[in-house]
């Protein structure tokens, strides 16, 4: 009489096995999720399948060659299947790099969103003293969308993030939060040397068809002077920008 733990080891590795197969038929429909760690693993309990019944069959024992064929499937299986799990592992491993990419950043301009900005802002509040976080809000956005259209509106957002990163270098972190609003952390400096990079970003903003008059406003705040936390200081910052848009004439 077949033992009842060999029963129970066979339909696990069975159901384990048809599981697998359904996993990589869902894969081939979504190139994004596609992996051969699938194809690995089912090769592996395949022959753990072959094993385990094979083991259930008893009287099949008595032969050699049968014997034989029960270890060698049994050996081959578990390598394999141990291989598909290291390779299924780092498959997981980038899917979640990935997924915490789109959840963190912002799909058209590739800068952080507002979560990803926050998680920035809670490494930067238990490190750094000081710093600045700048509201930015663009010039004329609604024009250039109204007289040029949505895809230029866009190459002119994407135009500004160029920019942004390119005079910010490795000082700071932008955050795209809104339509075309941005959020910069910046590391502390000087008030002089920030008003000065705010102009080179501004001068380069304008020059961006200048025809229908694009620009950027900013606004500031330091922490912890202006606020301690992040709505407060973005609040603070928001209020100045507002009054760097209002004094300039279009």
């Amino acid at each position: 009489m077949v033992k009842i733990q060999t029963k129970i080891v066979f339909l696990f590795v069975l159901v384990l096995l048809f599981y697998m197969i359904r996993l990589l038929i869902s894969t081939k429909r979504n190139k994004k999720f596609r992996t051969y760690s699938f194809v690995v693993l089912i090769l592996g309990l395949t022959l753990l399948t072959i094993a385990t019944f094979l083991d259930m069959v008893v009287y099949i024992k008595h032969y050699q060659i049968f014997y034989i064929l029960i270890k060698v499937c049994f050996t081959l299986g578990a390598i394999i299947y141990v291989i598909g799990v290291i390779l299924w592992s780092n498959f997981t491993h980038k899917m979640i790099a990935q997924l915490e990419k789109i959840t963190l950043n912002d799909s058209m301009t590739g800068v952080l969103n507002r979560n990803g900005i926050e998680k920035i802002y809670d490494v930067f509040i238990t490190s750094r003293s000081y710093f600045y976080i700048i509201f930015c809000d663009l010039d004329g956005t609604k024009k250039v969308n109204d007289s040029m259209g949505h895809l230029v509106g866009d190459k002119y957002i994407n135009r500004t993030t160029e920019i942004m990163k390119d005079i910010l270098g490795l000082k700071g972190h932008i955050a795209r939060i809104g339509g075309d609003e941005f959020v910069i952390l910046l590391e502390y400096m000087n008030t002089q040397d920030l008003q000065l990079m705010l102009l080179k970003i501004s001068q380069k903003v304008s020059e961006f068809l200048p025809a229908e008059k694009t620009g950027i406003s900013f606004g500031y705040s330091l922490f912890p002077n202006d606020g301690l936390t992040f709505e407060e200081l973005i609040e603070f910052a928001d209020k100045k920008m507002y009054v760097n848009k209002q004094s300039k004439t279009f």
